[in-house]
């Protein structure tokens, strides 16, 4: 059996797409719910060890013009200035994060 994260917490919140805070309680994840329909899901977060995020999976949000395939997924690289890694459509669905 694969090891899947996080094996810390798992808490709800309700908000819109971009209110997901950088950093969390370690090795947790968040889902966040749309403040305007709580049965939608948009996004989940799971934070490292560190409690920086580390995974974002988007479910539902504006294209900006963009198609988007959903779910997709958006790794954070910390050594970059701008950690969270822009949408790419070639990068499938990481299944070690659940």
């Amino acid at each position: 059996m694969g090891m899947c994260k996080p094996s810390g917490e798992i808490k709800p919140q309700l908000g819109k797409i971009g209110s997901l805070k950088a950093y969390g309680d370690p090795n947790s994840r968040i889902d966040l719910y749309n403040i305007e329909n709580p049965n939608e899901l948009l996004q989940q977060r799971w934070y490292d060890s560190n409690g920086r995020a580390e995974m974002n999976r988007d479910w539902k949000h504006s294209n900006k013009g963009e198609e988007h395939k959903f779910p997709h997924d958006h790794p954070w690289d910390w050594t970059k200035k701008n950690p969270r890694l822009k949408y790419d459509p070639n990068r499938g669905i990481n299944n070690h994060y659940c």
